[in-house]
């Protein structure tokens, strides 16, 4: 997990650093009222779940979510146009899927068998089914 701190550490600071290149000459605020409110948000809750216990699922969550969030408005700003930001956050998707989908499935695994269990019923099996083929070719 320290090696993930670290991760989103040099990757904030990477953007923020691209972002410093890319408006630095400039006069234009890149940090409009609602894109910084988002960005401080992600951040201020990404540095809580950092001082936060780690060994709980929930903080573990709140900590890769709010640096996703924090990283995706940087990359809002860098990227002005919806075409490249679109095709970059794709492939960032996909590196994702195929780096870290193990993680994420056992990660939520608990949740998802908690939400099942609450649900009442169980899903119809497929001998219960087989009395319905008759009426279905009736129609």
């Amino acid at each position: 997990m320290k090696s993930m701190k670290v991760a989103y550490l040099g990757l904030i600071t990477f953007l923020l650093s691209c972002i410093g290149i890319k408006y630095g000459i400039s006069n234009t605020n890149p940090f409009h009222d609602s894109t910084l409110s988002l960005l401080v948000t992600a951040v201020c809750s990404h540095l809580i779940a950092t001082a936060a216990d780690m060994d709980n699922p929930n903080t573990i969550i709140i900590f890769v979510l709010s640096g996703i969030v924090a990283c995706e408005t940087l990359l809002w700003i860098l990227i002005a146009k919806l075409f490249w930001f679109s095709l970059v956050n794709f492939l960032v998707l996909l590196i994702f899927k195929f780096l870290f989908f193990h993680f994420i499935t056992q990660l939520l695994l608990p949740y998802f068998n908690f939400i099942t269990q609450l649900l009442p019923g169980t899903p119809p099996n497929a001998s219960d089914m087989s009395g319905l083929s008759g009426v279905a070719s009736q129609i």
